[in-house]
């Protein structure tokens, strides 16, 4: 099934970038996103169901199953319309891709819940509409006079497909933006930490920094992965991009830059050997811990978690560089959220968007950050609450932004496509295979553009 608009239509529709207030960036068309009036904070859980009718909804998620968090959003809605029952039927597939396949093999079924979720940044959301799945809410927020702007722009917009809104954010944040370092044998070795939200340190430096730490045999410099969520922050961070806006074709094999981003990474991990392998290194951020790393490529998130798990100040301190400001003027990122989405063919929408207002609300993006433990950096009030707890969200704050937004196959092959990059992209970087630079750079290639080339999912 063909789209209907292409993704560089798509890109045009979300992709305005006005920078206002503390976080909020890409300000969606005034005709798509409605503000102003009520919001949810007045009464968050009333459902105007039909009277004295019994409301039986599911909810199928893999997210938070386990913490608590799914049972008490559940609760403090039901307790405030006792007339709705939410069953609650968390999917537990052994990865996230595993439990899509279930929600497809559900609906097929028709039995697929009324609550659901088709997260945008897994490039299932499109496909999900696509195949009639989950149904717009639009006129819904446009009867509650919903305040969108309880929400930062980025995600909001990636709640958008053909200028309908499908959903309301879950979880979002820069992605793959933010070297770890960790500030103590950083400092040992003489070099002066970055400003933890510049954009000032060059790829070299990174480069020099990866040589002046390695320690063969007891201690890498830099520790990277070869996922697509790496890649494309890696070629944006040369004034590059993986793929085009419009999700049809690999730029690898045209773009100077992204080939230049590549080599960069090439030359450290098999010309020079001062990066581990990751299948020698298989969980970065606890090497980070354990004093075999000192710099890890990941994320803002990856940041806080490492801060939380230092036991040992002596030993460790948290610490992070950004990636250097694109000619463009953009940070190297890739923006990545979730959604929270409707069943097309459900009985009772005004109840289901209720509750799914219930779960994105000030209180239950909270929870969702503290208790079910998700990087939901989607409201500036709960990055304010964050920031309260723990001052290291604030660097956070400039990747949100001004990052730039995820491209994603226009074909729907989401699965294929980041199987493709992972796969060639780490074959290629592993110095064991010695595969020379130009045919690793054209394996990748082809193999990216064979995904893109194939029929819509």
């Amino acid at each position: 099934m063909a789209r209907n608009i292409s993704r560089r239509q798509l890109l045009k529709t979300i992709g305005a970038t006005a920078i206002a207030g503390a976080l909020a960036a890409c300000t969606p068309p005034a005709t798509q996103a409605p503000s102003g009036g009520a919001t949810s904070a007045g009464n968050p859980t009333a459902a105007p169901a039909v009277s004295g009718e019994k409301v039986h909804l599911k909810w199928d998620t893999f997210r938070g199953p386990g913490t608590g968090w799914n049972e008490e959003r559940i609760k403090t809605f039901t307790d405030a319309n006792p007339n709705v029952e939410i069953e609650f039927r968390p999917l537990t597939g052994a990865s996230q891709q595993d439990n899509y396949g279930k929600m497809y093999a559900l609906f097929a079924a028709g039995d697929l819940g009324d609550i659901c979720a088709f997260d945008p940044s897994h490039f299932q959301f499109w496909r999900a509409i696509n195949k009639g799945l989950i149904g717009p809410i639009d006129d819904l927020v446009k009867a509650d006079n919903l305040d969108l702007k309880q929400w930062y722009d980025q995600f909001i917009n990636l709640q958008y497909y053909n200028g309908k809104l499908y959903g309301l954010p879950s979880w979002g944040w820069a992605g793959q933006d933010t070297v770890v370092i960790n500030a103590v044998p950083f400092k040992a070795a003489g070099l002066a930490l970055p400003d933890p939200k510049g954009h000032d340190t060059a790829m070299d430096t990174y480069a020099e920094w990866a040589h002046t730490l390695y320690k063969k045999g007891a201690n890498y410099g830099l520790g990277m992965v070869y996922d697509e969520s790496h890649l494309v922050v890696l070629t944006r961070a040369f004034n590059g991009d993986l793929i085009d806006a419009d999700g049809k074709k690999s730029l690898l094999a045209t773009d100077k830059n992204a080939q230049d981003a590549l080599r960069w990474a090439y030359k450290l991990a098999v010309e020079d050997k001062v990066l581990p392998r990751p299948a020698d290194v298989t969980n970065m951020g606890a090497a980070l811990l354990d004093g075999k790393l000192t710099m890890y490529w990941g994320g803002s998130l990856d940041a806080r978690n490492f801060k939380r798990g230092i036991k040992d100040a002596s030993k460790a301190v948290a610490a992070q560089g950004l990636l250097p400001t694109r000619k463009d003027g953009k940070f190297p990122s890739q923006i990545r959220g979730g959604t929270w989405n409707m069943l097309k063919s459900t009985k009772y929408p005004q109840v289901v968007y209720q509750f799914l207002k219930h779960i994105t609300d000030l209180q239950g993006c909270i929870g969702f950050n503290l208790k079910a433990g998700q990087g939901a950096l989607v409201r500036p009030d709960v990055v304010a609450e964050l920031i309260k707890q723990d001052p290291i969200h604030e660097w956070f704050i400039p990747n949100l932004q001004n990052g730039i937004i995820a491209m994603a196959p226009a074909n729907s092959r989401g699965t294929e496509y980041t199987d493709a990059c992972g796969q060639y992209a780490t074959k290629m970087m592993d110095p064991n295979e010695n595969i020379p630079f130009e045919k690793g750079l054209q394996d990748l290639h082809d193999n990216i553009q064979k995904i893109l080339d194939m029929e819509p999912a």
